[in-house]
């Protein structure tokens, strides 16, 4: 598990389709290519983000943050083909959602009843 801790400034903030945000911090210092090399090492992992503004973490929060053990789910993968239906229908402007949905699940159902072994 990979810990980060830098000081940082929130410096935009997107709403974004699907209604999550989008968060885009500035880093306060300079970072070394191995500072950075940690940061890109991380890109894609889901985690969890704790921002205190004006001032330090002690020593202490930073041990009692790393004990804490957090179970990060993010979205279902039910949610993220829903989201995906959602935006290529949008995109496609075919028809409305919900019946696209509706065809669009039941091809996917169909698509692997037809790989079920039949006795």
């Amino acid at each position: 598990m990979a810990n980060l801790l830098i000081p940082v400034t929130l410096d935009r903030s997107n709403r974004k389709k699907d209604k999550s945000v989008s968060l885009t911090f500035i880093t306060q210092l300079e970072q070394t290519s191995e500072e950075f090399m940690k940061i890109d090492s991380l890109l894609n992992d889901s985690g969890v983000l704790y921002f205190k503004s004006n001032g330090n973490l002690t020593k202490e929060e930073i041990n009692a943050l790393d004990d804490v053990e957090i179970e990060v789910e993010g979205k279902t993968k039910s949610q993220r083909l829903r989201n995906v239906l959602y935006i290529l229908n949008k995109q496609n402007k075919d028809i409305d959602f919900h019946t696209f949905y509706a065809d669009e699940m039941e091809r996917i159902i169909e698509h692997f009843k037809g790989k079920l072994k039949k006795d």
